[in-house]
Parts: structure tokens; C-alpha cells; sequence
């Protein structure tokens, strides 16, 4: 189950956030070395409370399998036509579930989400290794 984050999640996406920066950090040694977490429990409870960004949460039955975190971001108003953007910043799914189309699942629900919002684009970076 797909859901919008809330703040009885935030140990658990603490953990897997954890989670998935130990894995960027095993694919590229050299990604922040020193950090184990971007994240910390209130930075993650101010992005759930803050309206500017989107947190999801993927559920298997009671456990927290997957995320998605991203900013809604306004038109700026210096530009000729105005454009807004949801930018995709951080997509998770949990060891144990990879490979199981958890990520897919997440960025659809993403996307309607931002066709709902009348959003122009949606933008994610990738890494390749």
C-alpha cells in the first residue's frame, strides 16, 4: 500500500533511509563519506508537515518498505512562462523488496499525483555506476 507519509513513520524511514545512503555509499565510496544519513528525525518530520514537499510511504502490511520524497516547486515569477515542477529527491525501497517494482509503483503515484496538481514536469536524477 502506497500512502502519504506521516509522522508515525519517521523511525522507520529514518532506519531505511539509513538504509538505502549505506547502499549509495557501498556503489560510490567517495558519496559523503562521513555521513551516515542525510536525514535526521526532524529534518524527516519537516519535510511530512511541510506542503512544498511530497513524502510517500510503502507499506507491507504493518512494515515501511519504501519512499519517495520530493519538492513541489513553484513558478518562479522572473520567468516568461511560468513552470512548475515536482523534483523527485530521494527514492527508497527497502533490501529486501528490490527488484519488485516498488520504485515504479512509487514514481506513478508520483506522477498522478502531479497531473492531479496541474504540475508541468516531473524530474528525477539518477546515478549510474
Amino acid at each position: 500500500m502506497i500512502r502519504t507519509s506521516c509522522t508515525s513513520d519517521l523511525p522507520a524511514l529514518l532506519t531505511l533511509t539509513a538504509e538505502t545512503f549505506a547502499h549509495h555509499k557501498r556503489l560510490s565510496p567517495h558519496f559523503h563519506p562521513d555521513v551516515t544519513t542525510p536525514y535526521t528525525l526532524e529534518s524527516l518530520s519537516q519535510m511530512i508537515e511541510a506542503e512544498q514537499h511530497l513524502c510517500l510511504t510503502v507499506l507491507d502490511g504493518e512494515t515501511l518498505i519504501g519512499y519517495l520524497f520530493g519538492k513541489w516547486t513553484a513558478p518562479a515569477p522572473d520567468r516568461f512562462t511560468p513552470v512548475r515542477i515536482l523534483n523527485i529527491t530521494d527514492v527508497g525501497v527497502a533490501f529486501s523488496h528490490r527488484s519488485s517494482g516498488i520504485g515504479r509503483q512509487l514514481m506513478q503515484v508520483a506522477e498522478e499525483l502531479a497531473l492531479e496538481r496541474k504540475v508541468d514536469a516531473v524530474r528525477l536524477n539518477v546515478w549510474t555506476v
